[in-house]
């Protein structure tokens, strides 16, 4: 590849940076343009320089108009670019309108091309480049009360909001700009809630908006809590924080006529009010705002707001809140449409799973989100699990009142629940709900029930987890152990199929009325607790039928046929238990065999005996019995390590005497 390209640029630079003639930026963008085409179907490095050093000359020449203030971005229109000035046909308009056409074809440039690029240096780029133009627009508009350029912010938003970028672009702009800087984070919001609240319908012809909106704000997680917290702005003019007046603790705890409380309860109702003037002025029926609003939007400058913990959290709730809860709004027409929509189900699913934590705690009033949470509560399912963290933190924590509470949750103990992958979760949370003492019995024996009858058809993880669940109830409520201590004819934790019929009606849906008092944990004994029950009762235990086919939870569930000795089991010990977790446990396991009586086979040879008193030695031998006994003594050895069989080969004769030699 030819260099020519880079030294082309470079020449340009050079010229733009001598003299006052800006005509040359039409030729670099033409430049860039084909640049980028070039690298999208053939990349060279030497290409992709030069393209990323054009994209930053026009980018500093811009940045230059601005700060010089040449280039006049006051007037922008709904998408966020420069209205061109048709008044006038003097030179200065002429020169004012042709400056607007090149920041508009520079943002098409950077936001339609170069962000969608394939090539990821040239997206970073142009995500940077943005971001500088943003910075040099707001300084150039910088006034007491700060400001913030609609231009090139609304083109970028409506870019990643819109398309499809890529991943890395996701990932800069979330973690380089929405969790460091307050002002970027508080107009992105704003901006996200306008885009959602424009969308005409429900259908899934805009769901991708939704899922991009949803994708950006879960990647908000440097929410600020205090004022402190509020120290990081992207534009210099808008990190100064204002004045604020001090209020005498006498004027704090003053109260109107009309039960208003302090003056920080004030201030997130003003904020709470200015964005929801923000979102009825782009409406054209909006209805007309109070004197009270308006001494709010005067009083709250933008500066002011940004350093305002109320207004920033409003500004995440608007975001959120516009995407969870579809709003009837009346059209130009009169007639009333539906804006927003739901998620798709993996979508709501991973909603579900930040909302208590991550959500919940940063909204003024998280009570809204009500609705939301009892919709996917009446989904069933999976759904209705994970909604259960976020409608009990409602209820303990900001006062929501939830009928028949009990009785919805009773409900969603279906045959499903113990094999969805939320199981342990569930769990939990059902622990916290029924670990009240005030309980009425019949509630907690309807629920002791059903989890004994789901365990039938539960994994044996599940059964894992239902054995201590249940253990755990009876012991924090004596007046159910009569469901495992209810005998008839003589048969223990039997009552049911080998007793008499269970009284137990599991299709009423009121966990008062199931007569689960009246009836024993049966299904529980099938697992293996019958038969230590009857063992411990030294009575003949039947051979087949109630255990479990893997003996690990056989031996757990018999904890129910033991004495009730220990004040309570950890769930958190068996929770999370999985297939894997239990054949890990299985093998580790030593099996131990008892050992059969035998007759030690005897030994090969015998045993040498060497203190064996040695025969006399005849008169012809010249020898004293000392040296004789030694001799006899190592002949024996020699016989003992290697004795002399008949079927000995000649070879093996011959190896052993080598071997003796």
């Amino acid at each position: 590849m030819s260099v020519a390209p880079m030294e082309r640029v470079k020449a340009i630079q050079a010229q733009l940076a001598s003299s006052t003639d800006l005509n040359p930026i039409v030729e670099l963008m033409e430049i860039a343009r084909s640049l980028h085409a070039e690298i999208v179907d053939v990349p060279e490095k030497q290409v992709l320089k030069a393209l990323t050093l054009a994209i930053r000359v026009l980018s500093q020449s811009f940045v230059a108009m601005c700060s010089s203030s040449t280039l006049d971005i006051s007037h922008v229109n709904e998408s966020g670019f420069l209205l061109e000035n048709e008044s006038g046909n003097d030179s200065h308009a002429q020169v004012s309108r042709w400056m607007a056409q090149q920041w508009n074809s520079f943002l098409l440039l950077v936001h339609e091309q170069l962000l969608l690029s394939p090539v990821s240096p040239v997206r970073l780029a142009a995500l940077e480049v943005s971001m500088s133009l943003e910075v040099a627009a707001c300084e150039s508009l910088s006034c007491d009360a700060g400001k913030w350029s609609t231009t090139p912010f609304r083109v970028l938003v409506n870019t990643l909001l819109n398309r499809s970028v890529a991943e890395d672009v996701v990932d800069a702009m979330a973690e380089s700009y929405l969790e460091i800087y307050d002002d970027v984070r508080y107009e992105f919001c704003k901006e996200a809630a306008r885009i959602l609240r424009k969308i005409p319908d429900t259908s899934s012809r805009y769901a991708h908006v939704r899922s991009h909106v949803r994708t950006f704000l879960v990647r908000i997680t440097a929410i600020p809590t205090e004022d402190d917290h509020l120290n990081n702005f992207l534009v210099p003019h808008l990190s100064k924080a204002p004045k604020r007046k001090k209020v005498k603790a006498s004027q704090k705890l003053k109260f109107g006529e009309d039960g208003e409380g302090s003056e920080e309860d004030e201030d997130m109702k003003e904020a709470m009010s200015l964005v929801q003037n923000d979102q009825d002025s782009e409406d054209e029926n909006a209805d007309i705002e109070t004197s009270r609003n308006r001494r709010a939007r005067r009083s709250k400058t933008l500066r002011e707001l940004m350093h305002g913990l109320a207004a920033q959290r409003q500004a995440f709730a608007s975001a959120w809140l516009t995407l969870l809860l579809p709003a009837t709004q009346r059209s130009s027409d009169g007639s009333l449409k539906i804006v927003g929509g739901p998620l798709s189900l993996a979508e709501t699913h991973d909603t579900l799973l930040r909302l208590h934590a991550q959500i919940l705690p940063h909204l003024p009033k998280p009570t809204m989100l009500h609705d939301f949470l009892v919709d996917c509560l009446d989904t069933r399912g999976t759904t209705a699990l994970l909604a259960l963290n976020g409608l009990y933190t409602l209820i303990i924590s900001h006062n929501l009142d939830y009928p028949a509470f009990y009785t919805r949750l009773y409900g969603l103990l279906d045959a499903s629940v113990m094999h969805t992958k939320y199981r342990s979760r569930f769990m939990r949370m059902l622990d916290t709900f029924l670990s009240s003492t005030h309980l009425p019995v019949a509630i907690v024996a309807s629920f002791l029930k059903r989890l004994s009858r789901l365990s039938l058809r539960a994994t044996p993880a599940a059964i894992v987890e239902i054995v201590p669940f249940i253990w755990n109830l009876l012991r924090r409520h004596p007046s159910c152990m009569q469901m495992i201590h209810r005998e008839w004819n003589g048969d223990h934790l039997a009552l049911g199929p080998t007793g008499i019929e269970d009284p137990f009606d599991p299709n009423e849906p009121n966990p008062l009325n199931t007569n689960a008092l009246d009836s024993s944990l049966w299904e529980v004994a099938a697992l293996g607790a019958y038969h230590l029950s009857l063992n411990q009762q030294q009575r003949t235990m039947p051979t087949g039928g109630d255990t479990h086919y893997l003996g690990t939870v056989t031996t757990f569930a018999s904890i129910l046929a033991e004495p009730f000795t220990q004040q309570k089991y950890n769930l958190e010990e068996f929770l999370d238990t999985t297939y894997g977790t239990l054949f890990d446990t299985e093998a580790r396991k030593t099996l131990q065999h008892k050992e059969r009586s035998r007759p030690k086979a005897p030994p090969a040879v015998a045993s040498l005996d060497v203190t064996l008193n040695v025969p006399p030695m005849l008169p012809t031998k010249s020898a004293t019995a000392e040296q004789a006994t030694r001799r006899e003594t190592r002949k024996r050895l020699r016989n003992y390590a290697f004795p002399t069989e008949e079927s000995d080969t000649v070879g093996d004769v011959c190896t052993k005497l080598w071997r003796l030699s």
